[in-house]
C-alpha cells in the first residue's frame, strides 16, 4: 500500500470510526483496521480517534492566575531579583509595602503567599528569560588555572628573601573610580630583595600586553629571576600566561597569594602608591594613543627610582602589647647598590648596572620626566574623561602626577580669569 493509498484509507476508516456510537460497533471497525494495516489495537485507536486542534501539554497544569503572577513579578523586581528561596522569606514584607502604594485583592495576596520557593522560581522562569538572567553560571577556567599554581607561603623562603630574584607583580587601574569601559592599566613588577621596580602601561589588561611586559622584565633585569608571585586576578592566572611560562620561561616558578590577604603581595602593593599613583594620579586615562608617552614616563621613572632613590629595608617587626616595633637598615641604599653588593648577582650583570649608573644623570632624567608629565597633563585635561570626576577618588595633595581637570576646577579657573 502506497503512502497516498494509506492516507486515503485512514481518512475513510476515521470517518467510519467516528460514526459508530456503541462500543461494539467501534470494536468491529478496529478489528477491520488492524487486520488491514497490521497495527496494534492501542495504536489503531490513537490513529482513528478525532484529532483536536491543539494538543494539551502533558503533566500537571501550572495553575495560578495572571494577577498572581504579575504581583509576584513586581515583588521580585522590588527585591532586586532574588531567587525563590530568599524571596519566600521576605515576600510578605514586600507585599505589605506594595499594598501601601496600591490595594491588593485578598485572593491574589493569598495565592502569592501560598507559593513555595520552587513554585516562585517556576512562575518567574519566563520573566527571567526575557530579562537575560541565566540560571547557571558561566563556566570559567580561572579556578582550574588557580589550582595549578601553588601558594606563595608553600614555595618562598620562610625568612625575608635577602637575595634578588623573588618577584611580586600587580596591576593598577587608571579608571577614575569607574570600571566601566576601556582604559589604561599599570603593571607593576618589583623585586623583594633589592626593591628593583619596573612599571609598564597596558590597554585593558590584555593578554598580549601583560605577557610581553612580564617576559621583558624577566629577560632584561640584571639578575636571575627565581619566582614570580601574583594575586588571584584573571590577568595573571590564565592560559596565555601559563603557555608563556611553560614555553619561554620554564625555570621561573609561579606562585599566587592567598585570597583576601594583601600582605602576601605587600611589597608591590606599596610600590603601587609610590611609583604609580604619585606619578599618574587617580584620574581616568582612556587614551590608547598615549600609551607610548606613558611608557616613556615609566622608563624614566624606573631609572630614577632604581639608580638614584635609596630605600630603607625593614629588618624586623615585633609586637609589644598594642605597639609594633620596627627596625630598619641603618644605611639606606638604592636598588642598584643592593644588586652590586649581592653575592647572588653575576659580575656581568654588576658591570651592566654600573654602566647604567654612569650613563644616566639624575638632573637630565628629572627634567625629562617633568617635561613628559606636563605634556601628558595637558592631553588629559583636554580629554572627555577629564571633565567627569564625580566618581573619581580624591587626588592626594602631595602627589606629583598629572590629573585631569575637573568640571569644578574648570569653572573656578574661568571665573578667576574673568575676574583678572
Amino acid at each position: 500500500m502506497s503512502y497516498d493509498e494509506k492516507s486515503k484509507y485512514n481518512s475513510v476508516m476515521r470517518r467510519r470510526y467516528a460514526a459508530m456510537i456503541t462500543k461494539t460497533a467501534k470494536g468491529r471497525v478496529l478489528d477491520d483496521f488492524c487486520g488491514v494495516t497490521g497495527l496494534s489495537r492501542k495504536h489503531a485507536i490513537k490513529t482513528l480517534r478525532k484529532r483536536s486542534g491543539s494538543s494539551r501539554k502533558r503533566g500537571r497544569p501550572s495553575g495560578g492566575t495572571k494577577g498572581g503572577t504579575a504581583l509576584l513579578v513586581k515583588a521580585w523586581k522590588l527585591s532586586d531579583m532574588l531567587c525563590g528561596k530568599l524571596l519566600k522569606v521576605v515576600l510578605s514584607m514586600y507585599l505589605d509595602s506594595i499594598e501601601h502604594q496600591k490595594p491588593i485583592s485578598l485572593a491574589v495576596r493569598k495565592e502569592v503567599l501560598k507559593m513555595s520557593a520552587s513554585t516562585i522560581d517556576r512562575r518567574l522562569r519566563s520573566v527571567k528569560v526575557k530579562t537575560g538572567i541565566s540560571r547557571t553560571r558561566r563556566a570559567t577556567s580561572l579556578s582550574a588555572h588557580r589550582r595549578e599554581i601553588p601558594l606563595k607561603i608553600d614555595i618562598w623562603p620562610e625568612q625575608y628573601p635577602k637575595h634578588p630574584g623573588w618577584i611580586e607583580v600587580d596591576t593598577v587601574a587608571f579608571c577614575g573610580g569607574s570600571m566601566k569601559g576601556s582604559f589604561v592599566w599599570g603593571l607593576t613588577m618589583t623585586d623583594v630583595g633589592s626593591a628593583w621596580t619596573r612599571i609598564r602601561c597596558v590597554w585593558n589588561k590584555g593578554a598580549v600586553g601583560v605577557c610581553s611586559c612580564v617576559q621583558d622584565f624577566i629577560t632584561e633585569v640584571p639578575f636571575k629571576v627565581i619566582a614570580m608571585n601574583s594575586d588571584n586576578g584573571g590577568e595573571f592566572i590564565n592560559g596565555h600566561l601559563k603557555h608563556e611560562f611553560s614555553e619561554y620561561l620554564p625555570s621561573v616558578i609561579r606562585t599566587r597569594s592567598r585570597s583576601y590577604r594583601k600582605n602576601d603581595n605587600a611589597h608591590v602593593e606599596q610600590k603601587n602608591c609610590i611609583h604609580v599613583r604619585q606619578l599618574f594620579g587617580y584620574g581616568r586615562i582612556e587614551l590608547l594613543n598615549e600609551l607610548p608617552l606613558m611608557n616613556d614616563i615609566c622608563r624614566t621613572q624606573e631609572l630614577i627610582k632604581n639608580l638614584f632613590t635609596p630605600t630603607m629595608r625593614l629588618l624586623s617587626k615585633e609586637r609589644h602589647g598594642s605597639r609594633y616595633i620596627k627596625k630598619y637598615e641603618k644605611t639606606p641604599k638604592t636598588p642598584a647598590q643592593r644588586l652590586l653588593e649581592s653575592p647572588g648577582v653575576s659580575d656581568k650583570n654588576k658591570a651592566v648596572i654600573s654602566q647604567m649608573v654612569k650613563d644616566n644623570d639624575i638632573c637630565i632624567l628629572r627634567s625629562k620626566l617633568n617635561k613628559d608629565l606636563r605634556k601628558l597633563a595637558v592631553i588629559l585635561a583636554k580629554s572627555p574623561a577629564g571633565e567627569t570626576t564625580s566618581a573619581r577618588p580624591k587626588h592626594p595633595p602631595g602627589a606629583s602626577g598629572p590629573r585631569a581637570s575637573s568640571a569644578k576646577n574648570k569653572k573656578r579657573k574661568s571665573r578667576h580669569a574673568t575676574c583678572c
